[in-house]
């Protein structure tokens, strides 16, 4: 039976591309009501149409609070928060600076916290919601040089069971999802030959095949719908089996 997401009012944040742009489309074809979360609206708006195109840096509070009230305002309500936005620059360790390390929680983990804090109150008000948060199996196998990333998503799997807890008697859910290697527009930007990294993906997959947007959205769609409604407090694996033991 296909995921079903008629009359869900979604917002999704980081869709100016990549997974968020993906996961804004795939909730459109669901049926669902959607909002992108976009860091540069002005360029960006065209490519996430017909959904709600609502500026909103997680780094900046009141912008945050601005697009949830937006998205409130035009659609009457909000169901489902997907925390996707997030920056991975590589650095090693002992080149790391405090800035560097803070930039990256910054975004990852304090942006994640923002837009709950955000969609909470309208949560509690309308006693139902879900929220999903992005995580990374990064956190269980260790990368070079993502030691700052890592530890932005370990930070994002415990606010995911605090919440899931503290919230839960309002009716609100919160889960996260581990994503493997899944290839976006900002893999390219990394400048290694795509070959290569398909060689290197595959080669610690159970499964053949490079993970992609769409290839992931079911997941993402499953945990929004009312189908998972009795989970929460949650941690999703999507890797091609990359991690498996």
């Amino acid at each position: 039976m296909a995921i079903d997401l008629n009359d869900k009012v979604c917002l999704i944040t980081g869709a100016d591309e990549g997974l968020g742009h993906g996961l804004v489309h795939g909730f459109l074809h669901r049926g669902a009501k959607v909002a992108a979360g976009l860091l540069h609206a002005d360029t960006s708006a065209a490519r996430v149409a017909p959904a709600l195109a609502v500026q909103m840096d997680v780094t900046d509070a009141a912008q945050v609070s601005a697009a949830v009230a937006q998205v409130i305002a035009h659609f009457g309500r909000l169901d489902v928060l997907v925390n996707n936005a997030g920056i991975y620059p590589r650095c090693p360790a002992e080149a790391m600076t405090f800035a560097d390390w803070r930039r990256v929680l910054e975004v990852n983990l304090d942006g994640t916290w923002r837009c709950c804090a955000a969609v909470i109150p309208h949560f509690k008000t309308q006693a139902s919601g879900a929220i999903i948060n992005t995580g990374s199996i990064t956190l269980r196998t260790g990368m070079p040089a993502l030691s700052h990333y890592e530890s932005s998503k370990g930070g994002i799997v415990g606010l995911t069971r605090g919440l899931a807890r503290d919230l839960g008697p309002h009716g609100i859910r919160v889960n996260c999802i581990h994503l493997g290697a899944v290839q976006t527009e900002g893999e390219l930007r990394l400048g290694t030959d795509p070959e290569v990294i398909r060689q290197r993906v595959e080669s610690r997959q159970c499964l053949a095949g490079r993970q992609t947007p769409a290839s992931v959205e079911p997941a993402f769609a499953f945990l929004a719908s009312a189908e998972s409604g009795d989970i929460t407090g949650q941690c999703l694996t999507v890797d091609r089996g990359w991690v498996h033991e």
